[in-house]
């Protein structure tokens, strides 16, 4: 799409969701988020498939994020490309989950990384999404929390202005935080909508006293700030989050072999990533623009979920997100189906 096109979608967002997705996707490749820019990823010849590589033919859409994980670890590899060497591979970056649900919902994912909470949308109406979610990525811990420049305590938030990225597991970790803390989160706090590329600048600004957002940009505003509670502290108290893979069902059922390919190659990674830990840290590193060793500790504040561990986590998932799409049907934001919807939607 011409830049001038962009620059006419973006002044006509309401007009469709698809031109909502189209821009969103347009965006997150110029605008100066961390990681390496989206146009510098080119196939690398040298990669080489960790087992054998498929011959099948196709197509495959994948939307990422910013966010330290098997994908990032793969993608700066090229080893999906590797693994697929007559399939056409495109990966685009978007700025949070919601904005990669969006592209699904226009047509333009085949594969996504995503945070349970969007998930939980992409599924629940209005949207109701017809995806899968064959596998759960991260377990979040003090991968994403909320900091304050201040307060000492949640319920010193009172009054003030918050940010988060809505639609997302801050988003929804956040307005948890808040219940619990006795606040109620439509009337004693205002909470802004300010994706994590843009959350440094409003930090550094007089614009937000407090913010619930991941890694890496909660580890620059925590440089400054006060951490008041992690997402780790929230699920142990009833409100878990995580990341997984959601994945368009029409285009699984034509192309069962690639997706098959990409989950063995996760499995790999997430085996990898165990195992000799030290490239994995590395190309994260590479793509998040981060150094070694902070990295390192991102990584570690999360749980990056094995093979032996998938089959448990989706039963907790599906449990999770009908949880999730309960919670945000209180808030006014989507209309969940019963347990069994979102059970079928993690078997496959």
């Amino acid at each position: 799409m011409a830049w001038k096109a962009v620059s006419t979608t973006m002044n006509k967002l309401n007009k469709t969701l698809s031109a909502v997705a189209v821009t969103l996707a347009a965006a997150s490749l110029t605008t100066g988020c961390v990681g390496k820019p989206a146009s510098a990823y080119e196939r690398n010849a040298a990669a080489q498939c960790p087992f054998e590589p498929s011959e099948v033919g196709g197509d495959v859409r994948l939307g990422y994020q910013i966010v330290p994980g098997n994908d990032l670890f793969i993608r700066n590899e090229g080893l999906l490309e590797a693994c697929l060497p007559n399939v056409n591979v495109s990966w685009t970056r978007f700025p949070a989950g919601q904005d990669i649900v969006q592209g699904f919902a226009a047509g333009s994912a085949d594969i996504g990384f995503v945070g349970s909470t969007p998930a939980a949308k992409a599924l629940s109406e209005p949207l109701n999404l017809d995806v899968t979610v064959p596998q759960v990525n991260v377990l979040n811990q003090e991968s994403e929390a909320l900091v304050a420049k201040n307060a000492k305590s949640i319920q010193e938030l009172k009054g003030k202005k918050i940010a988060t990225p809505f639609s997302s597991t801050s988003h929804y970790a956040l307005l948890n935080a808040l219940k619990q803390a006795g606040l109620d989160p439509k009337h004693d706090v205002e909470i802004v909508n300010i994706s994590p590329d843009k959350l440094p600048a409003a930090w550094k600004s007089n614009a937000i006293e407090a913010a619930f957002v991941w890694n890496p940009t909660l580890a620059e505003l925590q440089a400054t700030g006060t951490t008041l509670i992690d997402a780790g502290v929230l699920g142990k108290r009833g409100a878990p989050t995580f990341n997984a893979t959601i994945v368009d069902r029409q285009w699984a059922n034509k192309y069962p072999e690639i997706l098959d390919t990409w989950l063995k190659l996760s499995h790999w990674a997430a085996a990898e990533y165990r195992n000799n830990p030290k490239p994995y840290i590395s190309a994260n590193a590479a793509q998040t623009g981060m150094s070694f060793d902070e990295t390192k500790k991102q990584l570690a504040a999360v749980h990056v979920v094995d093979s032996t561990e998938q089959e448990e986590q989706l039963k907790k998932a599906a449990t999770a997100l009908h949880n999730t799409a309960d919670f945000l049907q209180e808030q006014g934001e989507v209309k969940a189906f019963d347990l069994k919807h979102y059970q079928e939607a993690t078997e496959g």
